[in-house]
């Protein structure tokens, strides 16, 4: 890992910076640039190919076959799933890499998690609290994966070791590692699945009572009455005394920190994963919502901290996870 006292990262298209190699130079002299984190479009990766054996156990390999779910499959774009993908091109992220080498630029490795893909893989997909699918009419905040799929978890942890022991690369920045953006309202109320109730329990937090709070705040909210909404307004009630305004005996809150440290889990297994194979020099690390909506999406800061090399202000969409106001509008808008 190369020593900056701050860091200036580009979250680049891997194939753009493949044809132009010397913009790596210039924007080093220019901008000062020191670290670059690649994606592809067409895998959302960073153009890893995954190897015969983790293709061979890939949950998504099918995907090709599921036009009528992801139509870009058509167009030979995989879908913003977890992992990596077999039979991809890496030639456009080896003349990167190369490039990075000889600009000295250090090159963080781009990989997708779970907030989006489940409605490409109901099978895997977040169930909520009602035992139903994520609502479709939030699908442009994604549908996501449920976080608790052994399966998924450590096929993903694999694609991470295989990574880092193929391509020379100087760590990770997972992307999606987090739960749809909060705009999607019933995402908040997921995942409720079978595996997350087995992960409740083996954290120790009780997901019967947790339920029945949401349940019951599930129907505070559609018995809200207009004059108690606007003397909330009125008052200026922030999110969290909006829940006990409404009657939430801290059921909601639980059930936030829940998810959020089921998030934590995963990413410190598959950091020290990483490390256990390349070494604490490889860094492994996200991007995080903002402080004022963290919690909602999925971020504990405490957690992530320990779980975490960096954090990182929000790199994709803009709007979705970045620092940007889109998604603290809407959700102050519920």
């Amino acid at each position: 890992m190369i020593e900056h006292p701050q860091r200036f990262i580009w979250f680049c298209s891997t194939e753009y910076v493949a044809q132009h190699p010397d913009s790596l130079k210039k924007l080093r002299d220019e901008i000062g640039l020191t670290t670059i984190m690649p994606e592809s479009s067409v895998c959302h990766t960073s153009g890893f190919r995954a190897s015969g054996e983790i293709a061979r156990r890939g949950p998504f390999e099918d995907w090709r076959a599921r036009e009528a779910l992801w139509p870009k499959a058509k167009d030979g774009i995989y879908p913003p799933v977890a992992g990596t993908v077999g039979g991809f091109d890496d030639t456009p992220l080896l003349r990167v890499i190369e490039a990075c080498r000889e600009a000295g630029i250090e090159i963080w490795g781009h990989l997708g998690l779970w907030s989006y893909g489940g409605d490409v893989y109901p099978e895997y997909a977040m169930i909520d609290i009602f035992g139903k699918p994520l609502d479709t009419r939030y699908k442009q905040w994604g549908i996501g994966l449920c976080p608790s799929r052994r399966r998924i978890n450590e096929w993903t942890r694999d694609c991470l070791v295989d990574v880092i022991k193929r391509y020379d690369i100087d760590g990770f920045d997972v992307d999606h590692a987090r739960y749809p953006a909060p705009a999607n309202i019933s995402g908040l109320f997921a995942c409720a699945c079978e595996a997350c109730q087995e992960e409740a329990l083996r954290l120790g937090y009780d997901f019967h009572s947790m339920k029945e709070g949401l349940l019951q705040f599930h129907r505070a909210l559609n018995h809200l009455t207009q004059e108690r909404l606007l003397t909330a307004l009125e008052i200026n009630l922030n999110f969290w005394d909006f829940l006990s305004y409404i009657g939430d005996n801290y059921a909601v809150l639980e059930w936030l920190k829940f998810r959020a440290v089921i998030l934590a889990e995963r990413m410190r297994e598959f950091r020290d994963a990483v490390r256990r194979v390349a070494g604490s020099e490889k860094v492994f690390g996200s991007d995080v919502f903002p402080p004022s909506i963290a919690l909602l999406g999925g971020h504990l800061y405490a957690e992530w901290e320990v779980a975490t090399d960096y954090l990182t202000g929000g790199s994709s969409f803009g709007g979705v996870v970045g620092w940007a106001t889109t998604v603290t509008n809407l959700a102050t808008e519920w």
